[in-house]
């Protein structure tokens, strides 16, 4: 494939060659051997930059997870990720990279190799965590802490290992590891990053927190801020002593003066709002990124679009959990599941006797959710004649009961949803043009499972860690049930992937889920390993060319998959099961007429 580092125009520089960009006066300035640097010469920088200067150097251990932006924060463009950036910047002596699974293993093995290209001397070493959830605090806390202690890098007396870091150094020579450790926070999810807090910041592990920053957030050039305790009104978390830990707790942290870290984000996760999402992929991580950021307009409409089953109620609710209504009603109603008779008593009330039955008033929906945020999920299903009345509410914000004349005001967002084309639905005159303009101020499409493969383990390993916590058992995939699971198109996405789990679950008359008790779809899907989707074809009676067939075919499926991604390579890559290095050369050497497109 030849030089990775040659492949980004750079050249690779020794230690004692380097330059970086000096934090607050910009421009490069020379990182000296730790020899030629002198008393004076350290001395000479202002306050505070002298530690800037011997941590560049390259002495210290770098710890960081491996996160879906490395190794490339944007691979159409080839932008370094968080932590070739943080290594451009600051040298380590050894890198340590903790993997959450295969996958991530893989991007760290390519950090590696553009790593020894970029810069020589730095070794690296892999640590694997088998984590069952990404965003399980209790689970990653424990598996990093004891991942922590197996490396001897917690304080002496913190861990189950006699030989800690200090222990080590006196019983057998020095450590592998410097005493002098540095965690990068930005890869990750932020329940592992709230690990690394902690751990931190209670003196478990004596290490100094990195923060880097973005070159678009730093004037074009990437930066690192440090997390000082010493200087900060952060507060401090304090192990509890062995008589007040209660038993069986695994976390035994408390907040120092009664002080909290709770904001306002974790008062919505305690009051049960914000809902618990999983998924790594990039592509539905940015769909959970832009959710975030529109849920601060709190007067914008937005229209989720997506495949039965892919989670659109949950980023529906996600975006009520960030808004500025995060503390109002949320009101989900099922278009589909009302009768057409009563959509408009369920969506804007009636008064007594509005109709046979009506024997008592009824709020509605609309006025239920007044100062929060209401839900149309499955919108296309609604009535020509309740989108009309839909649509004037939507422009005024007044709802009228059904059997009243009488209009009530309402202070209400409004999110919807649908896994129909509502395009098609308007060309076929079933749907209103300016209801969905209306609906359509900001449009998020959530992914279906077969375009972010990756997630299919986590989600796997999430359903069946909470069966076993419900019913205190102890099951597990067998390794051929995880290969068809991996392989599977799941048409009804993470709903079918979630009862498939169950029925596994609940049919298996042992702790091992096998094979046999899956249902014939995905046992025949197992079987094709991911060809299900494929056209059988027939050979020409004249024969045919079978090395171009196969290049036109293979050349299709890679301009497709651009396609469906925008051009984004890293993406498309994961479409068709490769690593983005490898799609990259394929590019290069088979392909070029399409990176030159794309």
């Amino acid at each position: 494939m030849g030089s990775a580092f040659q492949a980004l125009g750079k050249t690779p520089v020794p230690h004692f060659e380097t330059r970086v960009p000096h934090p607050c006066f910009g421009g490069l300035v020379p990182i000296l051997p730790l020899q030629d640097l002198s008393d004076e010469a350290v001395s000479s920088f202002p306050e505070g930059d002298a530690g800037w200067y011997n941590r560049a150097v390259g002495t210290g251990t770098l710890l960081t997870f491996v996160g879906n932006r490395d190794p490339y924060a944007d691979p159409a463009s080839e932008e370094l990720g968080p932590i070739l950036s943080l290594l451009e910047v600051r040298q380590f002596r050894k890198v340590v990279l903790f993997c959450t699974g295969a996958a991530y293993l893989e991007r760290a093995k390519t950090v590696e190799e553009i790593g020894k290209d970029l810069f020589q001397g730095v070794q690296f070493d892999f640590q694997t965590l088998e984590l069952q959830s990404v965003v399980d605090y209790e689970e990653i806390y424990e598996k990093l802490k004891d991942a922590l202690d197996r490396l001897g890098l917690l304080r002496e007396g913190e861990g189950k290992n006699v030989s800690t870091l200090r222990g080590r150094h006196q019983r057998t020579g020095p450590s592998p590891f410097q005493s002098d450790l540095y965690i990068l926070l930005d890869p990750g999810t932020p329940q592992i990053q709230t690990c690394w807090f902690l751990l931190v910041r209670s003196g478990i592990l004596p290490a100094t927190l990195l923060q880097g920053v973005p070159p678009k957030f730093a004037g074009g050039t990437y930066k690192v801020r440090e997390i000082r305790f010493d200087r900060t009104n952060l507060p401090r978390v304090l192990p509890l002593s062995s008589a007040l830990r209660s038993p069986g707790s695994d976390i035994s942290l408390v907040v120092e003066e009664g002080k909290t870290l709770y904001g306002k984000e974790g008062e919505r996760q305690r009051a049960g709002l914000e809902p618990e999402i999983l998924g790594e992929a990039a592509p539905f991580r940015m769909v959970l990124e832009r959710a975030k950021q529109v849920a601060t307009y709190d007067k914008v409409s937005v229209l989720i679009l997506g495949e039965t089953g892919t989670g659109k109620e949950l980023i529906a609710r996600l975006i009520h959990a960030h808004s500025p209504r995060w503390n109002k009603p949320f009101v989900p109603i099922n278009c589909a599941a009302v009768s057409p008779t009563l959509v408009e008593s369920e969506l804007f009330g009636h008064v007594k006797g509005a109709y046979t039955g009506a024997e008592r008033a009824r709020l509605g929906q609309f006025r239920s959710a007044d100062g929060g945020t209401i839900f149309l999920d499955e919108v296309g299903d609604l009535p020509l004649e309740i989108q009309s009345k839909l649509l004037r509410v939507l422009q005024d914000f007044h709802v009228q009961p059904v059997g009243s004349d009488e209009l009530h005001k309402v202070d209400v967002r409004v999110l919807a949803a649908t896994n129909q084309n509502l395009e098609e639905l308007i060309e076929k005159g079933k749907f209103r043009r300016d209801l969905y303009e209306r609906l359509n101020q900001v449009t998020l499409t959530v992914p279906p499972l077969r375009e972010r493969k990756e997630d299919i383990p986590l989600l796997a390993n999430h359903f069946l860690r909470e069966w076993n916590r419900m019913y205190k058992e102890n099951k597990e995939f067998t390794p051929e049930v995880r290969d068809i699971l991996n392989a599977y198109s799941w048409p009804g996405n993470v709903r079918e992937l979630q009862n498939t789990i169950i029925a596994l679950c609940a049919s298996a008359q042992n702790s091992l889920l096998k094979k046999e008790l899956l249902p014939p779809p995905l046992r025949d899907g197992g079987k094709q390993k991911g060809k299900q989707h494929l056209q059988p074809f027939q050979i020409p009676d004249g024969g045919l060319n079978l090395k171009a067939f196969l290049y036109q075919v293979e050349r299709s499926y890679y301009e497709e998959a651009l396609r469906r991604t925008g051009g984004n390579r890293e993406r498309a890559a994961r479409l068709l099961g490769m690593n983005p290095p490898a799609f990259r050369k394929a590019l290069r050497e088979r392909f070029h007429d399409l990176l030159e497109e794309g």
